[in-house]
């Protein structure tokens, strides 16, 4: 399942199921902490991800395995 991430400016993973909640500025579904959250941790990023995750932009990504149960 592909969700829409962007990490804010202390670090904070925010997670949005579709990107219109997100246009529509609704809260994130899920957040995180990047810098310790092992599932985070452990995915795989292409370098364009990550690139536009660190400059603070909205991705499109795999579930990490947040939203299993809504497949």
């Amino acid at each position: 399942m592909k969700v829409w991430a962007r990490i804010n400016h202390v670090g904070w993973v925010h997670l949005w199921r579709l990107r219109e909640d997100y246009d529509a500025a609704q809260p994130s579904a899920h957040f995180l902490n990047g810098r310790t959250d092992p599932r985070w941790l452990e995915m795989a990023l292409t370098p364009e991800q990550r690139s536009g995750l660190e400059t603070g932009e909205l991705v499109e990504v795999e579930d990490p395995g947040y939203f299993q149960d809504e497949g």
